[in-house]
């Protein structure tokens, strides 16, 4: 496998003396092979063999819509696995992740965005507590006063992390459709920088395959390298001016185009991922990345030195909740259909103040709205106080000030006919509409 020589990236520290002794106590478990463990305060081991539950099960109702069985069937074999008959759970695991949770990464990188890994290499990949650790090592992986290029609207914490670290934030301008201004990266970009980038977009919903190519053909040319942040791979669908709508066949068919632009890029890349969003799992914190051996032993070093141990409930249903999702993916088609919906009904409602991609397509899970004269924060104030409308204010994710807030799709809780989600929509049209007036 070839690897560019990226230095752009810190060299790797040494692991962490008490995580590396942990995790070979764990693994030569895992092999069947016999340990004598003196290697941490991992309290939860005196449990370890006692059982504290005489008995535990868990009843999956009966219920509708189908595609969240296999989230359900997930919690439920990671709860009594966790618990039952030994509490595991309450022990450390290893930060970066065991071997047999490695594995099935692997697979999702390899399987989801072309990445040809092999089964044995588990140490191209990590898994962290949730898409956002993975996102702050990658970034902090980098060595000081390495420019980091990003779009002009991104997720908000990139640039405090970037100044934390003592990195060079760079803001790449965008065009009228929020597309990446390629003429104005040619021009910003210079040798051993790092391209930043989400996408789908938060919290714009833009996506464009052929722009994370150029993007990634630009940096390449560069040496440098670029952090795909893809937690939302799974939310894509078709946008027009009327209506957005889900299309499988679509999706995949961006999934695949994004797959041959990795194929041949991924060297340079670091990817990151996480079923938070596919599954509808964020508060698990289950994540992962996948990049080259220096990035991730950079990676796992910073979060071992951070966190002694895993959140271990959280990767033991991640693991079975993963694995579900790799032999049948299904729960992304109900969580497209709900997004599809309820940003149809947003356009229908309040589209005139909507920023929306202009090619076609949408995808993560929220939606930009203006705010006429008013700076954002401004705005969000007033939404809240005058009518309980809570919003973000979008100055963190534009890098400046912006009359924009941000809309999460996501927040309000579903049911049967959506009528909170519509209830909601209602009472925002009606605080647009008297705002505007004033």
């Amino acid at each position: 496998m070839k690897v560019s020589k990226q230095d752009f990236l810190s060299p790797p520290p040494p692991p962490p003396a008490i995580r590396d002794a942990m995790a070979k106590a764990i693994e030569r478990k895992l092999r069947g092979l016999q340990v004598f463990d003196f290697s941490s305060g991992n309290i939860g081991n005196l449990l370890l063999n006692q059982k504290l539950f005489g008995k535990f099960e868990i009843k999956i109702e009966e219920f509708s819509p189908d595609e969240l069985r296999q989230i359900a069937d997930g919690l439920k074999n990671g709860l009594i696995e966790s618990y039952y008959p030994h509490p595991k759970g309450i022990a450390y695991s290893p930060t970066g992740g065991t071997e047999p949770i490695k594995k099935l990464v692997i697979r999702y990188f390899r399987e989801i965005h072309g990445v040809p890994l092999s089964d044995d290499d588990v140490d191209r990949v990590t898994v962290t507590a949730g898409g956002q650790q993975a996102m702050t090592a990658a970034l902090r992986s980098l060595k000081h006063g390495v420019n980091v290029l990003l779009s002009r609207w991104d997720y908000a914490p990139i640039s405090g992390i970037i100044r934390d670290h003592n990195l060079n934030e760079v803001r790449v301008e965008v065009n009228d459709d929020l597309s990446i201004n390629i003429d104005d990266l040619k021009e910003k970009v210079s040798e051993n920088s790092v391209f930043y980038i989400s996408m789908p977009n938060n919290p714009t919903g833009y996506v464009s395959a052929d722009n994370l190519e150029a993007i990634l053909d630009i940096l390449s040319a560069n040496h440098g390298g670029v952090v795909w942040d893809a937690p939302y791979l799974f939310t894509i669908i078709r946008l027009n001016s009327k209506s957005a709508v889900f299309d499988k066949e679509f999706l995949w068919d961006v999934l695949n185009r994004f797959k041959k632009i990795v194929e041949k890029h991924y060297e340079i890349m670091c990817i990151l991922s996480s079923l938070s969003k596919t599954c509808l799992i964020a508060g698990l914190r289950f994540g992962f990345a996948t990049a080259s051996k220096k990035w991730i032993e950079n990676m796992e070093a910073i979060i071992g030195r951070e966190n002694l141990s895993s959140p271990t409930p959280s990767f033991i249903a991640g693991f079975h909740i993963l694995k579900k999702f790799l032999e049948q993916p299904l729960s992304y088609e109900w969580i497209c259909k709900v997004l599809a919906d309820r940003l149809t009904i947003l356009i229908e409602q309040v589209g005139d103040y909507l920023i929306l991609p202009k090619n076609g397509m949408f995808g993560a899970l929220y939606v930009l709205v203006r705010t006429g004269k008013a700076e954002g924060k401004v705005f969000a104030d007033k939404l809240i106080k005058d009518y309980g409308i809570v919003t973000v204010p979008a100055e963190q994710f534009y890098g400046g000030p912006v009359n924009a807030v941000r809309l999460s799709l996501v927040s309000v809780p579903w049911s049967e006919g959506d009528e909170a989600w519509i209830s909601s929509v209602n009472a925002l049209k009606k605080a647009l509409e008297k705002i505007s007036s004033e």
